[in-house]
């Protein structure tokens, strides 16, 4: 199954070509991405379930490449924001197994989620207790490990 024919059965007319679902002002945190002819596609999961999860810390976004789902956030990054994320993948966790089967089919799931910054800094220290907790949440927020990863 192709990433395009996962999104048209699980969030029908909600696929992007290229990175178009990505929003204006988080395209440059995927720089990494950008000329690749890898990309199959991508989907606002955010937007596509804002109203039936109005209240829901939701997970931001999935991207194809070669036809694996891959699965971004973009957010704040600061150790106070850690248990939002744990949340929100939390939260994707769920969607992927009740209502986005097809799209899990297609992921790596041996792949973490991957968590970009909002800006350039981040004030979580590689090797403290928070960044081990990401990890055990399967949470990868280190930018130089998502491009060894997916490119």
């Amino acid at each position: 199954m192709t990433f395009k024919e996962a999104v048209d059965i699980d969030f029908p007319e909600k696929y992007k070509p290229g990175i178009q679902a990505v929003k204006g002002s988080d395209r440059d945190k995927f720089d990494f991405l950008k000329s690749s002819r890898n990309i199959n596609g991508s989907i606002d999961i955010d937007s596509a379930l804002k109203k039936q999860y109005p209240e829901d810390n939701r997970w931001d976004y999935s991207i194809g490449y070669k036809d694996v789902a891959y699965f971004f956030e973009v957010h704040p990054m600061t150790e106070k924001e850690i248990a939002t994320i744990i949340k929100k993948s939390q939260w994707l966790k769920k969607i992927l197994s009740d209502k986005a089967m097809n799209l899990n089919s297609i992921r790596d799931k041996s792949c973490p989620f991957f968590w970009l910054s909002t800006d350039s800094g981040c004030d979580i220290p590689q090797k403290s207790k928070k960044a081990r907790l990401l990890s055990d949440y399967n949470i990868e927020w280190r930018k130089t490990e998502i491009q060894k990863i997916i490119v």
